[in-house]
């Protein structure tokens, strides 16, 4: 069924107007509604239609490539909003078709296989179907994407008109009318509730996902648990390549709550952080150049470059960072323990980090540094007055911890402890003595507030291999680390307890075939490299390919004779309706049964008076083939084509064979 003039024009004139792609839709929906004049029509073949709907999965999949390419997982978003133009060859070759509609075995595939294969009935390897209809919708919801106060009304406005042209001509106007009011009340409502409910259900949904299933991308929706870093080393895969002149940490966040084995963040929040130079430079302080800091050459910088899931995740920053810079992001926040995330950015990043001895990213120490957590805090203050600690000051305090964790041995193969009363914490200070990083660094930060020192727990990553394939040190997920930072003489200072052989030791663990997957991933680190490149130039390749992908397309079916198109009958629609199909070849078949003797009762549809009188002689005729073809010939507004009117005068001239020989 075809929609009626200037109604598939005016939706595509609506799409643009809500998208603002109004330079699109106004030569697309002049082309659509020329057909109403335009005489001729190509004469099309099943292999031409093969190629347009090729073409235009093509083409959607390398736009899709694009989008995701560009704005990552937004992206989809705008292919939604760009699927009118996607599928305007592929209606535009239907339209201008003689048959005015494409088989249904030329949009899947699979069909065309059973097709070739001779296992498809003739029924669906010639069924018609018309897209104009269904792309009306997909021009509606590719406008609903905008979200504009106007679309509801414009919509309702399109429908209408659509419907006005089928309605029914037993109704009078103003039931007609009356009816389609409250329908749009009734879906404004409703439509109106669904939006309220959807909210809420992606809020929760959203909020269920960020918070327990990727809550990695965020620490400040998690909890941090004694063993979390031991999982990460048991991993090889590169996270991060940092061009530095010497080995650091490079800290993620910080926490200073801890109970029960978890470390997690009170009173904390994000905010925004200001930028400059075009959202490429971001200030956590204002420190400038000239300041005694600089002169005694303490302002360094390193580069940083690792990927982004879904374009966000946290930046792994040196201590002190105060400014990220080469790094364009739409927006970057920050909260008072050192946590920076980036939302809404490219698949890959590389920034320049530049630090000194201060701390802007920390705030300064509250009471909650100095807590004590009630389950370990009659060992920890035990240890600690047998360290002497309260009474030392913070140099001396630094030495005696680092005297005693020296006498501890760092390990991954760790063992529970003999009694269920016995915390992890007390079990590693008193027994094993042996652990891996977590462990040293949440037993430095307790015994340090026992002598009065606030303190924090800090995670990140230790830079300390370098590769001399890539000029730069790489950091593996095994290279995952925690310490301890302690505020002494005003700042905040990084105090790893964690015994040094701990890197070496990891290192003998790695798998043996660790340099094939290093030059693996260095390809595919050049390649991200330049699908995310810094210039301004972007991907644009990937839209370039369906130009001469087009212009194939459009030599191939330009060649195609074109054919004058059936000039329209000037007889309302009522009389088309009655007239239409009656000079269908079934119609002998009738007659000839009702000669034999097989009387169709008066309101008997041909299926039941077929199934009744149970004609032996038509035992080897698809007599329902022949019925389906038939009742589309003669009811069906799209009618059915020249071929299959062809194959319906064929089943009926087997009839007729058979008929003869009883």
């Amino acid at each position: 069924m075809n929609p009626p003039p200037f109604l598939l024009g005016c939706t595509l004139l609506f799409w643009g107007w809500q998208s603002h792609l109004l330079i699109f839709a106004v030569p697309i929906a002049f082309i659509f509604e020329m057909a109403h004049w335009i005489k001729w029509r190509w004469a099309f073949s099943d292999k031409d239609f093969n190629r347009v709907t090729d073409f235009t999965s093509l083409s959607l999949i390398i736009v899709m490539l694009y989008l995701v390419n560009q704005q990552s997982i937004h992206g989809l978003m705008t292919l939604l909003n760009w699927l009118p133009m996607l599928f305007f060859l592929l209606i535009t070759a239907q339209i201008y078709s003689t048959q005015g509609a494409v088989k249904l075995s030329s949009l899947f595939l699979s069909l065309r296989g059973d097709k070739v294969k001779g296992s498809l009935s003739y029924y669906k390897a010639n069924k018609l179907v018309n897209l104009s209809y269904p792309y009306m919708m997909v021009c509606l919801l590719s406008a609903s994407i905008s979200q504009s106060a106007l679309f509801f009304v414009g919509a309702c406005l399109l429908l209408s008109y659509g419907l006005w042209t089928v309605r029914p001509v037993r109704y009078s106007v103003v039931s007609w009318v009356l009816l389609l009011g409250m329908a749009g009340t009734l879906a404004y409502i409703s439509q109106f509730g669904l939006y309220r409910l959807q909210s809420q259900i992606e809020e929760v949904i959203l909020n269920w996902f960020q918070y327990r299933l990727f809550a990695n991308n965020d620490p400040y929706r998690q909890s941090t648990a004694i063993g979390d870093i031991g999982l990460l080393k048991q991993s090889d895969k590169i996270i991060l390549r940092v061009e530095s002149r010497y080995p650091l940490l490079l800290r993620e966040t910080s926490y200073n709550s801890y109970f029960k084995t978890i470390w997690r963040v009170k009173k904390s929040h994000f905010t925004d952080v200001p930028s400059q130079i075009n959202h490429k430079t971001w200030d956590f302080a204002n420190i400038l150049p000239n300041t005694s800091f600089y002169k005694q050459n303490f302002f360094k910088s390193v580069k940083i470059s690792t990927y982004l899931h879904n374009g966000n995740g946290m930046l792994a920053l040196p201590h002190g960072t105060y400014q990220v810079s080469n790094f364009s992001v739409p927006a970057l926040q920050r909260n008072d323990f050192g946590a920076v995330k980036v939302e809404n950015g490219p698949g890959l990043i590389k920034y320049s980090a530049h630090f000194s001895q201060t701390t802007p990213l920390d705030s300064f120490p509250t009471q909650e540094d100095l807590h004590l957590p009630p389950l370990e805090k009659e060992h920890l203050t035990t240890l600690s007055n047998k360290l002497n600690l309260p009474l030392k000051n913070s140099q001396q305090v630094l030495n005696t911890l680092t005297t005693f964790f020296n006498q501890f041995q760092y390990s991954l193969n760790l063992t529970a402890p003999l009694k269920k009363n016995i915390t992890p914490l007390e079990y590693f200070l008193r027994d094993s003595r042996a652990g891996h990083c977590e462990y040293f660094a949440t037993a430095t930060v307790l015994l340090l507030r026992t002598a009065g020192i606030p303190s924090r727990y800090a995670s990140g990553y230790a830079v300390e291999e370098f590769s001399y394939l890539e000029n730069a040190y790489l950091v593996r997920k095994r290279h995952a680390h925690a310490w301890a930072l302690a505020y002494i003489d005003g700042q905040w200072q990084i105090y790893d307890t964690t015994p040094a052989a701990w890197f070496s030791l990891e290192e003998k663990m790695a798998a043996w075939w660790e340099p094939f997957y290093d030059l693996s991933s260095w390809i595919t680190y050049q390649f991200y490299r330049w699908r995310w490149r810094e210039s301004e130039t972007s991907n644009d390749w990937l839209l370039w390919l369906i130009l001469p992908l087009c212009l194939v397309l459009i030599w191939r079916l330009y060649s195609r004779e074109k054919v004058a198109r059936l000039q329209k009958h000037s007889a309302k629609l009522s009389n088309k309706l009655k007239h239409a199909g009656a000079d269908s070849a079934f119609y002998q078949i009738i007659q000839q049964l009702n000669a034999a003797g097989f009387i169709r009762q008066p309101g008997e549809t041909l299926t039941t008076w077929l199934k009744r009188i149970q004609v032996p002689l038509l035992s080897k005729v698809d007599m329902q083939t022949m019925l389906t073809l038939h009742q589309r010939y003669r009811f069906d507004p799209v009618g059915i084509s020249m071929q299959e009117q062809a194959a319906l005068v064929t089943y009926v001239k087997l009839c007729f064979k058979e008929i003869k020989k009883g």
